[in-house]
């Protein structure tokens, strides 16, 4: 998919609380009807999460207003977060010819590639070797949290703005919990870090959280336990099918 850069896009992360009134899968594939919703998740005590992407202020209110209608939620709390943005390069019709084979099948190798484009196999490992190193096109497998007996949680991370930035306090957890950490998200407006872990059960994410606690210079953790995930990964994927289209 297209890296953030590509498209000016801009990230959203939200926590929504719910009157418990709704089917858990129902809502998670109701929040994610949003095209700008990427992936949505229920979470203990009827809280769900979710990531959108964005471009430019209509389309935040957009989003932000339709979460806000959605039947059942009494509480939005959504932050603009920090995210890496990546790089961007004119892609060429024999750049998005080689990524439309890709988006058909992933897997297809570079000899494929070539047959089905009537280029050489070297020209293809050239062009792909372009992409992978732009940092403008993203590969990336999609993991299935909770996959297992793991348990996926969010620990919502505050820390002393006095002290820190979340910078450190990300490098600490990316190097202390390489293989439970999937992704954080720093919010824009407020000293908060919302630290995606999994663990292999409760006594498991106690531990965790009072070890995340623990740790100069994090004021509290509030740790919420996830139940139900599901991925909508189509806005920029949809913005690149456009790019592709333009070109057939």
């Amino acid at each position: 998919y297209l890296s953030p850069a590509m498209i000016g896009a801009e990230r959203l992360f939200g926590l929504l609380t719910s009157n418990g009134t709704r089917d858990e899968f129902e809502l998670v594939e109701e929040i994610g009807s949003h095209p700008s919703i990427i992936a949505a998740a229920a979470y203990s005590n009827g809280i769900y999460a979710l990531i959108a992407e964005y471009q430019g202020a209509t389309e935040l209110l957009d989003v932000s207003s339709f979460l806000r209608k959605l039947e059942g939620i009494e509480a939005a709390e959504l932050h603009p977060v920090i995210a890496p943005r990546g790089d961007a390069m004119d892609l060429s019709k024999l750049h998005l010819r080689i990524i439309k084979f890709l988006l058909e099948d992933p897997r297809m190798s570079i000899v494929e590639i070539a047959k089905k484009s009537g280029l050489t196999a070297r020209r293809v490992r050239k062009l792909l070797d372009q992409l992978e190193n732009s940092g403008a096109i993203r590969f990336r497998a999609l993991i299935e949290l909770g996959a297992a007996s793991s348990i996926p949680f969010i620990a919502k991370i505050t820390w002393d703005e006095k002290q820190s930035t979340y910078l450190p306090i990300l490098e600490w957890i990316e190097k202390t919990y390489p293989l439970i950490h999937w992704e954080s998200y720093a919010s824009a407006s407020e000293p908060v870090l919302y630290s995606l872990l999994s663990a292999e059960n409760l006594t498991e994410v106690t531990a965790l959280t009072r070890e995340l606690r623990n740790h100069p210079p994090i004021k509290g953790v509030v740790t919420i336990i996830g139940k139900y995930h599901k991925f909508f990964p189509r806005y920029r994927q949809n913005k690149l099918r456009e790019m592709i289209e333009s070109i057939d």
